[in-house]
């Protein structure tokens, strides 16, 4: 595994470089990151390319073992080039140009702008061809970051007309399948269709509340509008590679925070490459990221170019507690074990100037090394001992999929807000497979589903007939599918199906959506999960009688059609009506849940439909707070257990397992530490 940190030599004097580099080849690291930030160094006036500084910084670490992964510098374009051309300055949806001075503060779809991207990035490229010392280059910086994602600047609205029209053929066309009657909102031409005022961007500001704009247009934006970002980060791609063969990728900021399509924008990328920033201090590092990253490239293995490394500071001037000791260690071989090829920390050392001044790092302002750099070294040596477990495959029998469609419609117009979150939702479903001892992925519509026995489609809200297709045939062939409430509701324009929901896809649950309401505090409603059935049609070995009744939650979905009847409400005016089902269609089975279920009822209704679709379990006896990840060779099973719980903790494993790091034979019950790890090697197939 790449392993190190972020580090800034252009903010070094060199007494304070000569210093930082010792520790560094000390540290037992072997990656670095470099040079996102310095445009004004690298081209300090235009066209007087300056990369001495940096090569010299490369090759000493690289003669010290330590590679470095390269950055473009665009995301802060110098003060001569803004100066020289104002009109490359990003506009904002209130229509807001954003001055120098911050970072991020372009036009993606800038011609102008683009050119001078590709041209520092061949400069880049060029001077680095064929450096041995090079791994990898990460382009630009967290694109569409803090609010900088959606511009509405001239040039990209004259884009998005010019999408539209792609799009839609016709103006006719668009007025048709938009629906924009309602509210006399019909077109004579592209041209006339604005940019929308409201935003999902975070940290984006809206300059009228109460302004209501037509769904087509405000998705078709989204759609846009990331498409843009990949189309500028491409750009760079391809200069980049006249001169480098190294992997290519840039760094996204999870999921869903900046409304880009990391499954079509990593495409031309040689890795998905994300920053996480998640809490170590007593709190369980969330896994669902790492299963999305795993997924975004269908299987392949994901970079973590920034990551937690302390405490203090952070830029929005609030901050973050120090790790507990170990934490740092733990969280690293998590990522690992689920997938990571790379994880590097923000940052080295602690900035003691600008923006990110008294940020966390590695190492204080002081340059001491104290814990969290001995904890890097440690780390470091650990890494080297997991070596052969990187290759180590995952089950790939259950996915949760994850559509950006869906997300973006949601947040435009959402369902229960905020109780309800799409992004939360799926995470929230990932985590019950966890529970149960299923290594999971995440994936998308588009994907391959070919080696999944179980797919779960976590309102799946926007679907096309294809996609529709897709589910049926899946399974068709044999698959098991567990649908949510809000599954196929609208079409890909953003408008909703007049025909029955599910649509297209009741022929394959066997159940038709009767009634729909969102479920606030004071309308739960108590509905029984039907053991008896559910047994006889899951083969259940846990009959767990006293959680069979729960409460529905945040969305219910009253189901007719001719399948079983899994769940049914107690009480009201509902009772007796069905809300969870199960069908078979050709060799497969369909279950569709219309409602959110209480997390121990989840979990066992999970249990019965991985053990009937034939879905590995590994069965190990922990508290909440232990996460579990399975990864197979050809004939060892590896279990890997993180203690989340802020104490010791106890688990029971099953028979036959070893410590993969000493050797020697576990008991079945083990002892792991606060914020420590159990990595448990057993026989495949036992």
């Amino acid at each position: 595994m790449r392993y190190g940190v972020s580090y800034y030599p252009e903010h070094k004097k060199e007494e304070e470089l000569r210093h930082d580099l010792e520790l560094l080849k000390q540290s037992g690291i072997n990656t670095v990151r470099m040079g996102e930030f310095a445009w004004c160094r690298m081209e300090p006036e235009e066209g007087k390319y300056e990369f001495g500084w940096l090569e010299a910084v490369v090759k000493e670490l690289g003669e010290s073992g330590i590679q470095t992964i390269l950055c473009t510098p665009t995301a802060c374009p110098p003060a001569w080039l803004v100066k020289k051309y104002p009109d490359i300055l990003y506009m904002d949806n209130r229509r807001i140009r954003r001055p120098f001075g911050g970072r991020r503060h372009y036009c993606y779809n800038n011609e102008i702008y683009r050119a001078y991207s590709v041209k520092i990035a061949e400069k880049l490229g060029e001077a680095f061809a064929g450096n041995i010392y090079v791994a990898g280059v990460q382009i630009d910086n967290e694109p569409a970051q803090e609010g900088t994602g959606r511009c509405c600047c001239p040039v990209c609205t004259e884009k998005f007309h010019a999408y539209l029209r792609q799009e839609y053929g016709s103006i006719e066309a668009f007025n048709k399948r938009s629906g924009s009657i309602f509210w006399s909102q019909e077109y004579d031409d592209f041209d006339e269709i604005p940019v929308p005022v409201n935003t999902i961007e975070v940290g984006a500001r809206n300059q009228i509340d109460a302004y209501y704009e037509n769904p087509t247009v405000r998705l078709q934006f989204e759609r846009f509008s990331s498409g843009s970002q990949k189309e500028y980060q491409d750009l760079q791609a391809a200069a980049l590679r006249k001169y480098l063969q190294v992997p290519i990728t840039t760094n996204a900021t999870g999921l869903a925070t900046n409304s880009i399509d990391y499954y079509d924008s990593t495409e031309k990328l040689d890795r998905y490459a994300f920053d996480f920033y998640p809490g170590l201090r007593d709190a369980k590092v969330d896994s669902f990221p790492y299963a999305f990253a795993r997924g975004v490239k269908d299987g392949a293995p994901f970079w973590v170019l920034e990551f937690m490394s302390g405490g203090g500071h952070r830029l929005g001037g609030s901050g973050r507690v120090q790790p507990n000791p170990g934490a740092l260690k733990q969280a690293v071989v998590q990522s690992m074990a689920h997938g990571g090829e790379m994880m590097l920390h923000f940052q080295f050392r602690t900035y003691p100037f600008g923006a990110e001044q008294l940020n966390y790092a590695i190492v204080d302002m002081d340059g001491v090394p104290r814990r969290r750099y001995r904890e890097m070294q440690e780390t470091a040596l650990l890494l080297k001992k997991l070596e052969p477990l990187e290759t180590a495959a995952f089950p790939r029998e259950a996915a949760v999929c994850f559509d950006y469609d869906s997300h973006w419609a949601l947040r435009i117009k959402p369902v229960n807000d905020p109780a309800f979150h799409y992004v939360d939702y799926c995470g929230r479903l990932y985590n019950y497979l966890e529970n149960i001892g299923v290594t999971a992925d995440v994936t998308s519509l588009k994907a391959d589903w070919s080696s999944y026995r179980v797919v779960i489609l976590p309102a799946v809200m926007v679907m096309s007939p294809g996609e529709q297709a897709k589910v049926k045939r899946f399974v068709e062939a044999g698959g098991t599918v567990i649908a949510t409430f809000l599954t196929s509701v609208k079409n890909k324009d953003n408008v909703g199906y007049t025909e029955s929901l599910p649509a297209g896809l009741t022929e394959v649950f066997g159940s038709v959506v009767e009634e729909v309401e969102p479920v606030f505090d004071g309308n739960h409603t108590r509905l029984r999960l039907c053991v008896e059935s559910y047994e006889a049609l899951c083969h259940m070995e846990e009959t767990e009688d006293n959680v069979t009744e729960t409460s529905d939650g945040m969305w219910s979905e009253l189901l007719g059609g001719v399948s079983e009847t899994l769940g049914s409400y107690l009480e009201d005016y509902k009772e007796g009506a069905k809300v969870v089902s199960a069908f078979t269609h050709g060799k497969g089975r369909a279950y569709y849940v219309g409602t959110d279920l209480e997390p121990e009822v989840y979990r066992i209704f999970l249990k019965g439909v991985m053990k009937e679709a034939g879905v590995h379990r590994s069965f190990v006896e922990r508290e909440a707070g232990v996460e579990l990840v399975t990864r197979f060779t050809e004939d060892k099973e590896y279990l890997f257990l993180f203690n989340f719980t802020a104490r010791e903790t106890e688990v029971v494993l099953p028979a036959g397992f070893q410590n993969y790091l000493t050797g020697e034979k576990l008991e079945t019950k083990c002892r792991i530490a606060r914020n420590g790890m159990l990595i448990a090697a057993g026989r495949r197939g036992r």
